[in-house]
């Protein structure tokens, strides 16, 4: 994977494919989310389906060539501009990359979980029910499995130090299960839930898209 690459001189092939992954499946899920806003139900619900599967290879991939983006931030990458330019822009859009990915996958899975428990199929075509949800334990019971595995993959698979364990933890596990409780608490009723998360979905990967984009120049396009 570190052949040269095919989108830029300085690139590798590791890199051009991950970034074409991300661009990828972040149209995916505005397409569905356009789908969404014309009341296309049916095509929005078998989009999203292909949107997650095209995210997961991602994330496969990812974990394969960059640790999840733990080489970005631990230096292992080497940024060939000057040294401002890596300290306030450079790490500044990685960290809100990060961000973006953290909360985009996390509202986007929660809110599959959330459309296979609102929608119905009314003549041939997928609609919303309103109904006040209440708290799942199952989710809650899956959510601690998750814990329990990245607990696992941090400190036995991987020697991170402190600082990427921490920051891994908040980003996996506790910054999403509060995002969750908040959502619960502050949006009972199931169809409004969707539709709001939705319209949040839609901005939070069209940043991901940005960051993604303005990531991959800094290290690959821009001549500095």
């Amino acid at each position: 994977m570190n052949n040269p690459g095919f989108l830029s001189s300085r690139s590798t092939l590791g890199s051009d494919v991950s970034y074409l992954f991300a661009v990828v499946f972040t149209l995916l899920f505005l397409i569905s989310g356009v789908f969404a806003k014309k009341h296309k139900g049916l095509k929005h619900h078998r989009m999203i389906l292909v949107s997650m599967s095209t995210m997961f290879l991602y994330f496969i991939y990812y974990y394969k060539i960059r640790r999840l983006g733990v080489s970005s931030m631990a230096d292992e990458i080497v940024f060939s501009g000057p040294d401002w330019v890596y300290q306030k822009v450079f790490r500044p859009a990685l960290m809100a990359h990060f961000m973006f990915v953290t909360f985009s996958i996390s509202l986007a899975v929660y809110m599959i979980a959330n459309g296979f428990k609102t929608a119905v199929k009314n003549k041939g075509e997928m609609t919303l029910k309103n109904a006040r949800l209440r708290p799942s334990i199952t989710l809650w019971a899956l959510s601690l499995v998750w814990l329990a595995f990245l607990a696992w993959w941090l400190f036995f698979v991987h020697q991170f130090g402190w600082g990427y364990r921490i920051m891994f933890l908040a980003l996996g596990y506790f910054i999403p299960a509060v995002m969750v409780a908040l959502i619960q608490k502050t949006l009972p009723e199931s169809e409004k839930r969707h539709r709001v998360l939705g319209a949040i979905c839609i901005g939070l990967f069209a940043g991901l898209l940005v960051t993604s984009t303005l990531v991959y120049c800094l290290l690959y396009v821009v001549e500095y």
